[in-house]
């Protein structure tokens, strides 16, 4: 479901924070803006449905949009969070496309990195 739907305006959004050039962001956006899908039923065709939500299945592009869009919640977890200590290291995360792990040595830690996670879920509209 994390695919689906995260916001095609944090998409854009993200996008424009990492400083990508206004020429790519403005495809991006064209690629996004005023997509619809209509359903076959045995009546026909529905009427279209706007989506306004998720990366485009099959789309090459769409692994890289996704991951654009999660890492200022990876950012975040690491500045604030609270995970455990691995030699050097702090660990809060641990991801891989849309699959997420959330560490910590503690309740409270974990209590926390759940409350940035969620903060982030409904700013975003990424749903877990």
């Amino acid at each position: 479901k994390a695919f689906d739907s995260v916001s095609h305006t944090h998409i854009l959004a993200v996008l424009k924070q990492k400083g990508l050039d206004d020429h790519i962001i403005s495809i991006v956006k064209d690629f996004y803006e005023n997509i619809s899908t209509r359903i076959k039923t045995k009546g026909g065709e529905t009427e279209p449905i706007g989506i306004r939500t998720g990366v485009k299945q099959g789309d090459p592009m769409s692994p890289l949009l996704f991951n654009l869009c999660t890492d200022p919640l990876l950012w975040k977890l690491e500045m604030s969070g609270e995970g455990f200590q691995h030699e050097a290291a702090e660990v809060t995360t641990m991801a891989f496309a849309d699959d997420l792990v959330l560490l910590s040595s503690s309740w409270s830690g974990m209590k926390k990195n759940i409350e940035i996670l969620e903060a982030f879920c409904e700013l975003t509209g990424l749903k877990t």
